[in-house]
């Protein structure tokens, strides 16, 4: 091949590699929006850093500067991984991987053999070797002066890196490091949200039993199976099961939200739940002391449904609404319960209008009710809405927030309405999916 020649195929070589670098750089920027979860984005970037990098293997250690660990969270090899993988790690001080993640400048070993030849100490190099990689390209992924983590090239063949090789990453780098550093941020966001539902979860269960069995004791002690107590021995022992049962809902309500945040609440749907005696007058029964300790009645207009649903989960929905009715509603007054079978066109996927039937379940109280603007909040987590009226009124601000979610996973939809200074209403309705969903009404 002539001179010419020859320089006419470099030239065309870089231009080719320079049309690369610039698709694998669209590609990377188009990950900064794309709503890919980590290891999604993880998978794009091995698929589209082949066009100018060559590897048979690609991993990703995420740097923590609180335990001062480089720790490997992704690996993808063509050949079985059998040492340096997901969750290897390293002490970054003083090793050989702190300069490149500090100085952000890409490092090339072409014979790991002979790399440990001369640093026998070397474990990772040890247990990489193990895993059949002779090169290894191991490459900084910084934000701004911030260090994220190291992008490590590898292939089975020895002397596979050049040069040009780090001038292909460093045209990428600022794009790559972005995008793997927003779905890192996101990932560990994900992370520590279950993390901290699972703590939830064990401190929750863990009080359950001692304050059930106070509130046990408590009660053994006002009937007098050790000896009659005085009148001021029992209001203190009736204030101490008090607040072991307030305690109990409240570790009740944060068990039922980590299940929620971790998604493990159990869903065990009936095919045919009646609604009236399995939901409302269980609930009925349980908040009925309540509501006769603050003068209040409650009625009901009731029908008889049954629908696919699960009963233990739409108790705790019902449960809710008619205790915070009972807590909320001002004293003396009627709270009413009503229970219907409802119809609404809706368009199925193929397009068709189709009638769906619904039971909707409501709860009304008398009381100061809400404002317009406070509507937003009464569905989130730890939202309690202040008013003079409510002073002294215990709870977690979960138990909407939990309802929600409930009611959510049965398909239906949950809503509240107020005249403020007047009366709350709230309701919630799920699918039937049946027709007539009626059952036999008791004589």
């Amino acid at each position: 091949m002539s001179e010419s020649e020859t320089h006419i195929q470099d030239d065309l070589t870089g231009r080719l590699h320079e049309a690369a670098v610039q698709m694998v750089m669209e590609d990377l920027k188009h990950l900064w929006f794309s709503g890919k979860s980590l290891f999604e984005v993880l998978d794009v970037v091995y698929d589209t850093m082949r066009h100018i990098i060559p590897f048979d293997r690609m991993s990703v250690a995420f740097y923590n500067e609180e335990n001062g660990l480089v720790v490997s969270r992704w690996v993808r090899s063509e050949t079985e991984v059998k040492r340096v993988d997901k969750g290897y790690w390293a002490e970054l001080k003083g090793s050989s991987l702190e300069p490149i993640l500090r100085a952000g400048q890409p490092r090339i070993i072409n014979n790991l053999e002979r790399h440990l030849a001369a640093h026998p100490d070397s474990r990772a190099t040890q247990d990489i070797l193990k895993d059949g990689v002779m090169s290894n390209f191991t490459c900084p992924l910084r934000a701004g002066n911030r260090a994220i983590g190291l992008l490590f090239f590898s292939s089975r063949h020895p002397d596979t890196y050049q040069p040009s090789h780090v001038d292909s990453f460093l045209a990428v780098a600022d794009s790559l490091s972005l995008a793997v550093e927003k779905v890192k941020y996101i990932d560990d966001l994900a992370q520590a949200k279950h993390n901290y539902a699972q703590i939830l979860y064990f401190v929750a269960h863990e009080l359950k039993a001692p304050l059930a069995s106070i509130a046990t004791i408590g009660q053994t002690l006002t009937e007098g199976y050790v000896g009659k107590l005085t009148a001021q021995q029992s209001e203190k022992v009736q204030r101490m099961i008090a607040n072991s049962n307030y305690l109990i809902n409240l570790v009740r309500d944060y068990l039922d939200l980590s299940q929620i945040e971790t998604g493990e609440l159990r869903f065990h749907p009936g095919p045919a739940v009646d609604l009236v005696e399995e939901v409302i007058r269980p609930m009925m029964e349980i908040q009925a002391p309540a509501a006769k300790a603050r003068g209040m009645t409650i009625e009901t207009d009731l029908e008889y449904l049954v629908a696919p649903c699960d009963a233990t989960l739409l108790k705790v929905v019902f449960n809710n609404l008619l205790g915070n009715a009972v807590k909320y509603g001002r004293e003396n007054s009627k709270i009413l319960v009503r229970l219907v079978r409802r119809s609404f066109f809706d368009y199925a996927d193929s397009g068709e209008r189709v009638r769906q039937y619904w039971a909707l379940f409501s709860v009304r109280n008398d009381g100061v009710g809400f404002a317009p603007e406070q509507k937003q909040k009464l569905f989130a987590r730890f939202q309690r809405l202040n008013h003079p009226e409510h002073k002294g009124v215990t709870g977690s601000g979960l138990g909407l927030y939990i309802s929600r979610q409930i009611i959510l996973r049965h398909g239906g939809e949950i809503a509240a309405d107020s005249e403020p200074g007047k009366w709350a209403e709230f309701r919630f309705r799920i699918p039937l999916r049946q027709e007539p969903p009626l059952v036999n009404a008791p004589a």
